[in-house]
């Protein structure tokens, strides 16, 4: 992934290069529906939808739980659109659309992901657009050029097995992380985007180079084990006793596995460091008024209903988790640190560097 990341530009450029042939006629027609703030702007989406019939996205969420539910939903507003969908990671959504921009086969309407948006954008493959409900979300939730929206989020905090771990000895600060009793009695993640990485970065952003670094040569010295399986599935190797605590999950994973009656829960550190998936459009979207539709219905709250109901936490501020306690303001923590996808995709190889430096060669 790290190769991937620093070689990127090559890819985008060779992309460019096959696309900008194109015509300028496509790509303004994309744009002007994208762009659309008139006050006709929902019947002319409308009335060209149906004549586009079809919506096509590229995502990185998971089929059964949310995907199907939102195309259901969706198609049931819109029931003159056809959704299909392709389900990979952000690496291989983004090497997708690459590879048909070169063949000039443009058949992808949205894509979203942690780092898919980022680095379609840097290819100059990304359109920006409007959307009315964008408004209702908070800057740091939202592209400053409106390239891009934020469907849904993932807040990163510690796993624990509840009976290994005692309730008064949970940690609760970064700091309780360093007590002599959890030397070796840790594990996480080496996943770029939901293991240690991201806890190097959170510490970094959050303290500052010189005081980040500084807690993180402590931390070394806790022994923490390593695993190159996902963040999803050490929380599973805890709840089975391998290891009293797991470093950097998703918090509403530990809560899925509880509500299942597994020896699972977790607890966050502030600031709780939190990664957003964003949504967009690229530049070629051969449906764009049905992309537009679907952009809206996401942001909106009736799209948001649907990702909470999925047991995915929304990004909308005021739609809460279905258990409302998994996202801040829900009773359990406050202090939150966005990371935005440009910066952390811009910082993202430092942070695995020096992962890789400190904890595991």
């Amino acid at each position: 992934m790290v190769d991937f990341a620093r070689n990127i530009f090559v890819t985008a450029l060779t992309a460019i290069c096959f696309a900008v042939p194109l015509g300028i006629g496509q790509a303004a027609s994309v744009e002007d529906v994208a762009l659309l703030k008139s006050a006709e702007r929902q019947k002319v989406l409308v009335e060209g939808a149906k004549k586009e019939g079809k919506l096509t996205f590229y995502t990185t969420l998971i089929i059964d739980q949310v995907v199907r539910p939102m195309k259901e939903a969706f198609e049931k507003e819109y029931p003159f659109i056809q959704m299909d969908y392709f389900r990979g990671n952000s690496d291989r959504i983004t090497q997708r659309v690459f590879a048909e921009y070169q063949a000039k086969r443009y058949a992808v309407d949205v894509v979203d992901g942690s780092s898919t948006t980022t680095m379609i954008k840097r290819a100059s493959l990304l359109q920006r657009f409007y959307s009315p409900h964008l408004a209702e979300y908070p800057a740091e939730l939202k592209d400053p050029e409106s390239y891009w929206g934020v469907s849904n989020l993932y807040f990163h905090t510690i796993g624990y097995n509840t009976r290994m771990v005692k309730p008064n000895e949970v940690p609760k600060t970064y700091e309780d992380l360093l007590h002599p009793r959890w030397k070796g009695q840790m594990i996480w993640s080496t996943g770029r985007g939901g293991g240690g990485p991201v806890l190097i970065g959170n510490m970094l952003q959050t303290m500052g180079e010189s005081a980040g670094k500084a807690y993180l040569q402590k931390l070394r010295g806790q022994n923490i084990a390593k695993s190159t399986a996902s963040a999803r599935q050490v929380l599973d190797m805890v709840i089975a006793g391998e290891q009293p605590i797991v470093l950097v999950i998703f918090n509403h994973h530990a809560y899925i596995s509880k509500s299942a009656g597994a020896p699972s829960e977790w607890q966050p550190l502030e600031p709780v460091p939190a990664t957003i998936s964003t949504i967009g459009i690229p530049k070629f979207a051969p449906h764009p008024h049905a992309a537009m539709l679907f952009m809206d219905f996401v942001l909106s709250k009736r799209g948001q209903k649907v990702m909470q109901l999925s047991n995915y936490l929304p990004a909308h501020p005021e739609m809460p988790a279905l258990q409302a306690d998994l996202k801040p303001g829900g009773g359990r923590f406050k202090r939150v640190n966005y990371m935005n996808p440009e910066r952390q995709f811009d910082q993202g190889n430092d942070w695995v560097d020096y992962f890789q430096k400190n904890f595991v060669q």
